[in-house]
């Protein structure tokens, strides 16, 4: 984003800490109450991972080396990686995997995923696969999300969160009979944005009204994409980006509240 705009990357830190101070600004008016979250990388969003551990909201932290496929560990060993990671940091770990890959590039995904789950399972932090069909395939249909989540159960790999595109009431179903029969004990699925526009997402959420698995969304270009690049090239002051940030989140957040009245809706992230 920084380089569409033609400016530093230098500059990416100060806009994940507005990002945040939106993100809280936000909960606090839609009296969110420790039902929020954010997801923030080491690389850019130290200042605001420092600023938000310990404050009771559930933070999620990408391990993927971004839009990588086969995928690869931005920081290496994931092993190595956690031992200094807080307990309540969530790995976050983002695959681009489609049931007709080639075995190879699929078994070689298959490993690091394996090899992630595991690391998890020793340190004790909890761990949210998202998957994402991969540009290239024709067959976008949302069955591959079920056959991929099938498959990474049949490996032993149980997540504790699971990040999926917003799918049809009846595939959601389907994903909570998933869910049911392979892990119980699951804390459930955020939907993603993929950078879709606001009216997209509310379909979407009134798509999986019914599915309790559902905890959430984490849909952070959609509600930050057009405001950041603003602010990256100049055109809206600190004050301007923290306001837009914030008036858009709380849409969502009024999206989802339409479809999960209070109490029911359990979580929002950002």
């Amino acid at each position: 984003m920084a380089r569409e705009a033609g400016v530093s990357t230098e500059r990416i830190p100060q806009l994940k800490t507005l990002l945040l101070a939106a993100a809280q600004a936000a909960a606090t008016e839609a009296g969110l109450h420790g039902n929020s979250g954010i997801l923030a990388d080491t690389t850019y969003g130290q200042a605001a991972l420092n600023a938000i551990t310990g404050q009771g909201w559930w933070i999620g932290r990408p391990v993927e080396l971004p839009s990588s496929r086969p995928l690869r560990l931005e920081h290496g060993n994931i092993g190595s990686q956690l031992i200094d990671w807080p307990q309540e940091h969530v790995v976050k770990c983002l695959v681009f995997y489609h049931p007709q890959d080639a075995e190879a590039l699929r078994r070689e995904q298959d490993e690091l995923i394996v090899d992630v789950y595991r690391g998890c399972c020793k340190s004790g932090h909890e761990l949210l696969l998202e998957v994402i069909l991969p540009e290239g395939h024709a067959d976008k249909d949302e069955s591959n999300y079920l056959q991929v989540m099938e498959h990474f159960y049949r490996l032993g790999v149980l997540p504790d969160w699971w990040k999926l595109p917003p799918l049809s009431a009846a595939n959601w179903q389907k994903v909570g009979e998933l869910i049911e029969t392979h892990d119980p004990f699951c804390r459930g699925v955020l939907i993603l944005g993929l950078d879709s526009p606001q009216e997209t997402l509310k379909a979407g959420f009134a798509a999986a009204a019914d599915a309790h698995w559902v905890k959430g969304f984490a849909v952070g270009r959609t509600i930050f994409g057009t405001s950041s690049r603003l602010w990256l090239q100049g055109e809206i002051d600190d004050a301007g980006l923290v306001e837009q940030v914030k008036q858009k989140y709380l849409t969502l957040i009024g999206f989802w509240r339409q479809y999960r009245p209070q109490p029911a809706s359990k979580t929002s992230r950002s």
